[in-house]
């Protein structure tokens, strides 16, 4: 065999040389070309995951915008409820009643309000806090107002005032937190 490689024509030599540098030619330029398509579907599979998470984040955001007004509605249906009880135009056990039968119609899910806060919205975490504080001061004025009704001092006028400015700041900070909600939503 090595004889017959020493006799070969310096063409051939040449010929098989030209066979073997198109060859490693070949593979170099495929193995270019993988690694390109490989780094373009790299890029093309971030950009995919990172929309993907931008919708997502969006719809959570919108998700958060529609819980929001439904837990205003519902707060506000029993706060103005038991402004009827302040104003004596209703007793408190029609305000119960009034409140049972809104809560059978409405569902308010804090749990997954406040999720997404903690997941997709944490940058609204100290409006939503001063939200659920102005909601406490709201709740003390109705707790204070039930233990008067029901020591038999069913005069709730002195609470309508205190009770209306709680109210107030609830739908102002609300409103502003809506607008933060939303300006998340259009640039997410």
């Amino acid at each position: 065999m090595l004889e017959t490689l020493k006799n070969s024509p310096s063409e051939a030599w040449v010929g098989l040389l030209g066979v073997i540098v198109g060859a490693l030619l070949s593979i170099f330029g495929s193995w270019l070309s993988t690694r390109s398509s490989a780094k373009q579907l790299k890029v093309q599979l971030e950009f995919e995951k990172s929309e993907t998470e931008r919708r997502v984040r969006r719809e959570r955001l919108e998700e958060l915008y529609v819980l929001l007004g439904n837990w205003l509605s519902g707060l506000f249906g029993h706060s103005m409820t038991l402004i009827l009880v302040m104003r004596g135009q209703i007793d408190y056990n029609q305000y119960l009643d009034q409140v049972i039968e809104m809560g059978r119609k409405r569902k308010h899910d804090f749990n997954r309000l406040e999720m997404i806060i903690d997941i997709y919205a944490q940058s609204l975490k100290p409006s939503y806090q001063r939200i659920l504080e102005a909601r406490e001061t709201l709740n003390d004025i109705a707790d204070e107002h039930k233990r008067s009704y029901k020591a038999g001092d069913f005069d709730g006028e002195r609470f309508l005032k205190p009770y209306s400015e709680a109210l107030l700041l609830i739908d102002e900070l609300t409103e502003r937190f809506r607008m933060e909600v939303a300006q998340l939503a259009a640039y997410a």
